[in-house]
């Protein structure tokens, strides 16, 4: 059978121009079951997003009149959809007034909510059809073994199927931006690649750890035996680079203090200083499973500062430090093991070959890293790695193997977490409950540990040459 779908995939992929044409098909069914659950499922956008935009239909702006959770690219895409909605006042959006207060998540106005739900569905599916542009087109030019990214894209639009949170968050984006400043490295237009990060960065802030990986990536092509060579070999793309992304981010950031003030800025970049632990965070989960443990009761209650349901335990005050400490480390694993594959290339004064598939598994080691170590891991998070997920290819199929395993691990988990009567299981601390959201959230320490093994393997030339003849 699998013999079979190779062979099928095969025929398919001899011809480009049928293999684009099974890409747009397989897009129009997925993404019509998407919103057929949409429809029927009821599950619309988050309640949050939609309240933001009620606050503009009511004339109130981001930043001046509204404090605000998110950074300017991410207020435009919640905005956005609201604005077609604006000349209709039976359809357009209102604030949802007790959503901070309510000892449960407020439901809005299901006319209003429905209508803006579709409206951004709507979006987000034009920005997962240009996803899936960008996912072939990347994987045509650094995927081994996929000349026409039919693989690749194929990949793409299961994985985000099986996740089922396109329609309802924005999450993608981020991914999408980080793949197209990977793909714009490898060709050479580093200006693009910078913006690209700063607008990633302008949606939420950690896309900023991928610059480490990118910059890695840049220096790791060039023909050097030291770090100083290879900044000087490459000092003019990476000045291009950097000076790009700051220009944007520092514009972005100049409109908004000169019009509302440094204090939005200062409370968007603190406002999760403060969150508490989600149930689905690797530390709620810890507290969760030692629950059981004489004085180490846990429970678990609805926040609403966090819209979300926390776990409180004896052990929140370590929390904190924890998550510090666990960020940092998973963090340092990533850069160190870039850093290996750069001093082994210059000491065998060869540069590292498929510096792009590198920038891929780096960026994508980076971004887990962060979120494992945040204090909440809802399933949507999968979406950020999901657009350089697909087309990565790791230097060992049996690495390549266990990566794509975990991340369908993940999506499905999260998909069975997050149905009702699990939700309510796990809610009430059921130990069936607890123990499948663990199996979930170790699939994410499985995605991120292979990641970073896999890294390491840039810095041997012989088996990654003898491996990467195997996949291709």
């Amino acid at each position: 059978m699998w013999q079979g779908a190779r062979r099928w995939l095969s025929a398919l992929e001899a011809d480009p121009l049928v293999a684009g044409r099974v890409l747009v098909w397989a897009w129009v069914l997925t993404r019509s079951l998407l919103v057929l659950a949409l429809l029927v499922g009821r599950g619309y956008a988050d309640p949050a997003f939609y309240s933001d935009a009620g606050q503009l239909a009511l004339g109130r702006l981001p930043y001046r009149d509204v404090s605000v959770e998110y950074p300017p690219l991410a207020m435009l895409l919640i905005l956005l959809p609201a604005i077609p909605l604006l000349p209709f006042p039976a359809w357009a959006p209102r604030p949802i007034l007790d959503l901070h207060t309510s000892p449960f998540l407020p439901q809005p106005d299901p006319v209003r909510y429905r209508a803006y739900g579709i409206s951004f569905g709507v979006e987000m599916l034009l920005l997962d059809a240009l996803t899936l542009w960008l996912v072939r087109r990347a994987a045509m030019r650094l995927a081994p073994g996929d000349p026409t990214g039919l693989r690749s894209g194929l990949l793409y639009l299961v994985l985000v199927l099986a996740s089922g949170a396109l329609l309802q968050k924005f999450d993608l984006v981020m991914g999408t931006l980080c793949l197209l400043a990977v793909l714009a490295l490898w060709e050479r237009r580093v200006r693009l690649a910078g913006a690209a990060v700063a607008l990633a960065v302008l949606t939420k802030g950690f896309p900023l750890l991928v610059v480490p990986a990118l910059l890695v990536a840049q220096l790791a092509g060039a023909p050097a035996r030291s770090l100083a060579q290879a900044v000087s070999a490459r000092w003019a793309q990476l000045r291009d680079g950097v000076l790009a992304g700051a220009a944007v981010l520092a514009g972005a950031t100049l409109l908004v203090v000169l019009f509302a003030g440094w204090a939005p800025v200062w409370h968007t970049l603190t406002y999760h200083t403060q969150r508490s632990t989600e149930i689905e965070s690797l530390y709620g989960n810890v507290e969760l499973v030692l629950g059981w443990v004489p004085g180490l009761r846990a429970t678990t209650v609805y926040s609403p500062a966090d819209l979300s349901r926390i776990v409180r335990s004896p052990l929140d005050a370590a929390v904190g430090t924890a998550t510090l400490l666990l960020t940092a480390s998973l963090l340092a694993l990533v850069y160190l093991a870039l850093w290996r594959t750069l001093a082994r290339g210059w000491r065998a004064a060869t540069p590292v070959a498929h510096t792009g598939q590198l920038a891929l598994a780096g960026s994508t080691a980076a971004l887990l890293a962060f979120e494992l170590g945040f204090r909440a891991l809802p399933a949507h998070y999968v979406l950020v790695i999901v657009p350089l997920a697909a087309a990565l290819r790791l230097p060992d199929p049996a690495y390549q193997r266990n990566f794509l395993a975990s991340l369908f691990v993940i999506t499905l988990g999260g998909q069975l977490v997050a149905v009702p009567a699990i939700w309510d299981a796990l809610r009430h601390l059921a130990p069936w409950a607890v123990l499948l959201l663990s199996l979930r959230n170790i699939a994410w320490v499985v995605a991120f540990t292979t990641l970073v093994m896999a890294s390491c393997l840039w810095a041997y030339d012989w088996y990654q040459t003898r491996a990467w003849e195997k996949l291709s």
